[in-house]
């Protein structure tokens, strides 16, 4: 696979995931569902850890466990990553679709790096009287909206935008 650079960072987060397929046609239900755990999350889309894998392109559905409500997502498999590799755990990267405005708006309120958490603290070391109205989602939403727009303004994707790059595996010397 070759390497390509990330614009949209990713942070390690586990989270109960759940992925389906909805039956089309007269017949509504579910053609396949499945359980897991992400390993890491951008605002572009997610890497699951499984056993079991879907081939890349399938569309499907996923739900995230999100400590406030679970979200709901259209997306696509990436790329996997099978049972015999040493160097990362298996499963498979699943790129976000059409995300929807109040779903977008609610990954970029939970997706918070450790620097964003810094800077949150320092906000507050600084100006301890705004910690009442800046709580750390809402500084999660703007700075995630900073970056977004740094990147779209100089022609890149925005981070939930179809065609944003494909999420890869991260990089370690070990094994995730």
């Amino acid at each position: 696979m070759a390497e390509q650079k990330r614009i949209y960072e990713r942070i390690p987060v586990e989270l109960p995931c759940r992925l389906f397929i909805a039956e089309e046609g007269k017949r509504p239900g579910l053609r396949f569902e499945a359980f897991c755990r992400t390993q890491n999350l951008g605002l572009g889309g997610v890497f699951v850890e499984s056993t079991f894998l879907i081939r890349p392109e399938v569309r499907l559905q996923l739900e995230l466990g999100l400590p406030e409500a679970p979200l709901v997502l259209q997306g696509r498999v990436a790329h996997n990553v099978g049972l015999d590799s040493e160097r990362f755990p298996s499963g498979m990267g699943i790129q976000f679709l059409g995300v929807g405005s109040q779903a977008r708006e609610a990954l970029l309120r939970y997706f918070t790096p450790e620097r964003y958490q810094e800077f949150y603290a320092a906000l507050n070391e600084e100006f301890p009287h705004l910690k009442k109205e800046l709580a750390p989602p809402a500084v999660s939403l703007l700075l995630n909206l900073w970056e977004e727009w740094k990147i779209h303004k100089a022609g890149g994707p925005r981070a939930t935008e179809d065609g944003a790059p494909e999420p890869l595996p991260r990089r370690t010397g070990g094994k995730r």
